[in-house]
């Protein structure tokens, strides 16, 4: 009978090995969040000029974009937050925002936990994964915000056109692979 010590990701539960700092589920799932959720969404500057007259929500210079029904324009929910498509107002450039979900705000270790992931992203150079910017806090709302990458989800790609062929699966499974490689070169702690 084996004494070995099992690790599990805090966030989804999954087993995970010894030797990674992080786990590839959540990290292959916050990835394909940051991507555009689908590539009919307005321009980011209509989305701008609607969300202005709106009267749409800000964390700190971020303006969280709308669609034409005057909702967030949200990429992805997470276990620890919601990623929105957001306007840089200083730098004049879309942004991806994760912002912490309500329920974890009076939860102290999961507030950690999520300041923990956006230092831990944040230290990632690598030009398959999008850079994290700004880490905040506006209100009782935490935050960072990170590279905008367009384009759509895979999830959105497949059920748009069904099965990949075999040579864009293998390109885009060599893409997330040399990311997932890049992160575990410099040793980080994601979790």
């Amino acid at each position: 009978m084996s004494t070995e010590r099992q690790y599990v990701c805090p966030s989804c539960g999954q087993p995970l090995s010894r030797t990674l700092s992080f786990c590839p589920t959540c990290l292959l799932r916050d990835m394909l969040a940051g991507e555009q959720a689908a590539s009919s969404e307005p321009s980011s500057e209509d989305a701008l000029e609607t969300a202005r007259d709106r009267g749409a929500p800000r964390l700190e210079n971020y303006e969280l974009l709308t669609a034409n029904d005057g909702e967030s324009i949200e990429l992805g929910r997470g276990a620890m937050g919601i990623t929105y498509k957001a306007f840089d107002i200083n730098l004049q450039c879309p942004v991806t925002l994760k912002v912490i979900s309500e329920k974890y705000l009076g939860d102290e270790s999961a507030r950690l936990r999520f300041l923990r992931e956006a230092r831990a992203a944040a230290s990632i150079r690598h030009p398959n994964v999008a850079s994290v910017l700004y880490l905040g806090r506006s209100g009782r709302d935490y935050f960072y915000a990170m590279e905008f990458v367009e384009g759509e989800t895979l999830e959105s790609r497949l059920k748009r056109c069904g099965r990949f062929e075999m040579k864009l699966a293998l390109e885009i499974t060599s893409q997330v692979a040399s990311g997932l490689a890049g992160i575990d070169k410099q040793k980080l702690v994601l979790l």
